[in-house]
């Protein structure tokens, strides 16, 4: 197959198809390509809303409400790009994935329909995902090109369950509950999970990405930190995003800043003891067609409870550091409210979750 028939179809499935984007939360998220050359990747990453500064109504608890929690464990490994017939400069990585997500109503007290009040309902998403990432050299649409633009295409596959099955509320009940379970304690009656929650079902999604460099600016690096594989460098990247599945009908597009000491996102040589620190910024605008999580039936009753917003915003910021081995972000997102139906004005104007990754790198 010629190299550029391949990135052509790889382009056009991104396009057409949200993946394993960095800096992505909800377990179609992925760990870094810019901290430096990889041949194995081992790590988790995980989201939570329960850490400060909290966005939430004055009434429930101020933990476990919308998006409440995921975590995912995944391995990547590097491919030789010949193998699928690009050419020698790209850089593909296979990654392969376990990931679990937790979403409640505004605080996991509502117990009853009233309570509920139009509010998305307890849900849960339990997921094995297999993708590919392919890195390009090149950027057609690069204003200002350094030693580093690149174009960052990938498509992943999921397969699940969702509902009950997920096992999303017997983690999270049990997880509130640890002291109780280490003590012995009679454990309290679970709320709202089993009945105010979606149905349960098999869940299938593919999920694609492209983004390329917009501004890509670097500086070779002094003498005396060349053992580090790094440089200074800015990314100003620019992209589409999109999933279409049983679990979410969506696309959108979004941009990142990404600036620091970073590796070379093309890079496949390994330094003597690699080092990378970087910030990143990332926006992102999405058209929602449909989300499982909100717009699914519940169990109780058997019919939808609430609708989802047809447009959905997020910032993302936060920081990456790698020292040899080791690498490890963390950072905060804004996203917008993602529930049309909530009866109450001012109810909800937005939810700040935490996310975090850590990874071992070789």
């Amino acid at each position: 197959m010629k190299p550029s028939f391949l990135a052509a179809v790889l382009f056009l499935a991104a396009r057409a198809a949200l993946a394993s984007q960095p800096f992505a939360v909800e377990s179609r998220g992925g760990a870094s390509v810019l901290s430096g050359p990889e041949s194995l990747r081992v790590y988790h990453l995980g989201d939570n809303d329960s850490l400060p500064p909290m966005i939430a109504p004055t009434t429930g608890e101020p933990f476990d409400r919308w998006y409440t929690c995921s975590t995912k464990l995944a391995l990547r490994m590097a491919i030789a790009p010949e193998r699928l017939g690009l050419p020698p400069a790209a850089r593909v990585l296979f990654t392969a994935g376990l990931g679990q997500n937790i979403y409640t109503p505004r605080t996991v007290k509502i117990a009853t329909l009233d309570e509920l009040a139009g509010d998305r309902p307890y849900s849960g998403w339990l997921e094995a995902s297999a993708g590919l990432d392919v890195l390009l050299p090149g950027a057609p649409l690069a204003l200002v090109r350094g030693n580093q633009a690149y174009s960052h295409l990938s498509l992943d596959l999921h397969g699940g369950t969702q509902g009950p099955w997920s096992f999303a509320g017997w983690t999270q009940f049990h997880a509130h509950h640890i002291p109780d379970l280490v003590s012995g304690k009679p454990l309290p009656e679970v709320v709202g999970w089993g009945t105010l929650e979606t149905q349960p079902g098999l869940a299938g999604d593919v999920t694609a990405f492209a983004e390329t460099s917009l501004i890509s600016v670097d500086a070779a690096p002094p003498a005396w930190m060349q053992w580090s594989g790094g440089r200074p460098a800015l990314h100003l990247l620019a992209g589409a995003t999109g999933s279409a599945g049983s679990m979410l009908l969506a696309g959108g597009l979004h941009a990142a800043l990404v600036a620091g000491w970073m590796g070379d996102p093309l890079g496949h040589g390994s330094a003597s003891f690699p080092a990378a620190g970087y910030a990143f910024l990332r926006t992102e605008i999405r058209r929602v067609g449909f989300n499982a999580t909100i717009d699914r039936p519940i169990i109780d009753g058997g019919s939808a409870v609430a609708r989802h917003e047809p447009w959905v915003g997020e910032v993302a910021m936060g920081v990456v550091l790698r020292v040899w081995r080791l690498e490890a972000s963390l950072g905060p997102v804004y996203r917008t409210n993602e529930t049309a139906s909530m009866e109450g004005a001012g109810m909800r104007a937005g939810q700040l979750v935490w996310q975090w990754s850590a990874s071992y790198v070789q």
